[in-house]
């Protein structure tokens, strides 16, 4: 199913912006998203840090795949496997937030590891290191791009506040 809109709650936003606030500018910095699906929506409840084995340059992140996997399946597991894994978040050091060959890359990579139903809900999400309230959102697709879809901010939802 084709993602039409992707929900962030105030959580997920937060949470991202104290990683990127507490975070070097020298280099990227970016996490796992967590959240369900609900129809052609998606909603981002949690993100994490990349973890202490990532590796971070000016252009690019390699997110800590053990770290990022454990934070999804605890999240999974506490809400009875409600929350689960939709992708990932890392920042641009410049106004650019178009996803670049190796962004498009990294999802491709992910995909493998989801199941085929839900291989093109798989979100990216790219985020100005500067200015963090700047960002963009986008699916992977059938065709194996990277599309950008609509996104907005909601309060948590109140189920979500067991989970925090």
């Amino acid at each position: 199913m084709k993602i039409n809109h992707v929900f962030f709650t105030q959580n997920c936003i937060s949470s991202i912006k104290k990683i990127i606030e507490n975070h070097n500018i020298e280099t990227e910095v970016g996490g796992s998203l967590v959240g369900f699906q609900l129809n052609d929506t998606l909603i981002v409840t949690h993100s994490s840090g990349p973890g202490a084995n990532a590796k971070m340059f000016y252009d690019s992140i390699e997110i800590d795949g053990e770290y990022t996997t454990e934070f999804c399946n605890h999240l999974n597991l506490m809400s009875n496997h409600r929350l689960y894994y939709l992708g990932d978040w890392h920042t641009h050091l410049s106004n650019n937030l178009n996803p670049s060959s190796r962004d498009l890359n990294a999802v491709l990579q992910l995909s493998k590891f989801i199941p085929t139903d839900y291989r093109y809900t798989l979100i990216t999400v790219i985020i100005n290191h500067y200015t963090p309230d700047y960002f963009r959102v986008y699916c992977l697709e059938k065709e194996n791009k990277l599309v950008g879809v609509s996104f907005s901010e909601i309060p948590n939802p109140v189920w979500i506040e067991e989970y925090l």
